[in-house]
């Protein structure tokens, strides 16, 4: 499994499985390139398109709990370790360089 490094002067390195910073790609409407950046200018956008698709999947969990909820099968009869890991939890990282990275005006650049 390859891993994609993140950087900027604004923060420490951050490392991500390329499944994951693929993702993450496409939701910031970017190619999957080896390497890259996002200009400090790109960085408002960048968060914007981030947060907005950690909302939407915010509500899709919270829509199929609720739906959960309301059929046979009770809450609390989750299997143990829960429903996995959440694009919040994997973009929170990469959300607080972003965030850093806007406010010291600095690019944020991966794979160079």
């Amino acid at each position: 499994m390859a891993l994609v490094t993140f950087r900027s002067k604004a923060a420490g390195e951050i490392y991500m499985f390329r499944e994951t910073a693929q993702r993450i790609f496409e939701i910031l409407g970017r190619p999957a390139a080896e390497q890259g950046v996002i200009t400090a200018d790109q960085l408002g956008d960048a968060i914007s398109r981030l947060n907005a698709a950690v909302d939407d999947e915010k509500e899709q969990i919270k829509a199929a709990q609720q739906a959960s909820a309301s059929g046979a099968k009770a809450a609390n009869d989750e299997p143990p370790g829960g429903r996995g890991i959440t694009l919040s939890q994997r973009a929170f990282p990469l959300l607080e360089m972003l965030r850093a990275a806007q406010a010291k005006r600095a690019d944020v650049t991966w794979g160079v």
